[in-house]
């Protein structure tokens, strides 16, 4: 059995020894079980030269973009050259455990899980680690479409799955969105519409490291990205016109939640009291905040 790693590159050279070293890792504990890693790196600044190491060139490999593309793009390129049974798309500055591949692929194994999909620890500005998942409510989420769509997002990273390559859907292959942000979100949203399995793994093999410049924390770059796949769902047969309603209501409410001073944020949840009250309702069963829009 074999994972592609699929990594789209752009400007990231002082991130390259911590992935390859991690990749090399990962690599080494998979062959240790008789598994297999086949890493793509997408070079998305094509106006640089971008080579695997040497000594890694037989399980790692480089293409390169016709230009700069964008990162839903880039992933989807990687997919086409990948022929791995499970994928996990690994950001470039992602970190990730030294056996996180080998786990997650046998829990996958006995899940029969579409994505499996691991705890993460949140780096904090003073460098301390805050684990994403911190009770048995907001585990049970990972893979629940309600909360998607009236809460948020429920996975920090596609670097903490798994996801098997057959049950990716064509749709997202096929509607590459323009701006950068939410692809992930648009994936799991059409996972989740078709009914596939999402499994949580319960043990934190993913770290999402704190960088004022890490565009996942740029909520109102993220939002224009959601918006931009909302439109992309118009056109797909089995993803609810309701569903979409809901989750441009929600998308739009906390986008003016966030702008707004004390006076517009009461307007704004007075305006959306549904979605104001499960928000409070998931806070409060999670521990979290109101999900996790990025």
């Amino acid at each position: 059995m074999k994972i592609s790693v699929i990594t789209p590159f752009y400007e990231g050279d002082k991130y390259m020894d911590n992935l390859v070293k991690a990749l090399i890792a990962n690599e080494e504990s998979l062959a240790k079980v008789g598994y297999e890693l086949e890493a793509i790196l997408v070079n998305d600044s094509p106006w640089k030269k971008l080579e695997a190491p040497e000594s890694e060139s037989q399980f790692l490999k480089v293409i390169t973009n016709p230009e700069n593309k964008g990162i839903h793009y880039s992933r989807v390129a990687g997919l086409a050259e990948a022929t791995g049974d499970y994928i996990m798309f690994l950001d470039q500055d992602d970190i990730i455990t030294d056996d996180a591949l080998v786990k997650l692929l046998k829990s996958a194994v006995i899940s029969k899980s579409d994505v499996e999909v691991a705890n993460a620890s949140l780096e904090q500005s003073d460098g301390s680690r805050l684990l994403w998942y911190r009770n048995a409510a907001h585990k049970a989420l990972v893979g629940d479409l309600t909360t998607y769509l009236r809460i948020g997002i429920q996975i920090i990273s596609p670097g903490q799955c798994l996801i098997k390559k057959s049950s990716i859907p064509e749709f997202w292959k096929e509607h590459i969105m323009t701006k950068n942000g939410a692809d992930d979100y648009f994936l799991w949203l059409l996972m989740l519409a078709k009914g596939l399995k999402f499994h949580y793994y319960d043990e934190p093999l993913y770290v999402h490291k704190y960088t004022a410049a890490n565009l996942s924390a740029d909520t109102t770059v993220t939002d224009e990205s959601v918006f931009d796949f909302i439109d992309l769902l118009h056109d797909c047969e089995y993803f609810k016109q309701e569903d979409i309603f809901t989750l441009h209501e929600m998308i739009s409410y906390k986008n003016q939640f966030r702008a707004s001073g004390t006076f517009g944020k009461i307007t704004c949840s007075l305006a959306n009291l549904s979605l104001f009250i499960d928000n409070l309702k998931f806070k409060k069963k999670t521990g979290t905040g109101y999900g996790f829009n990025r």
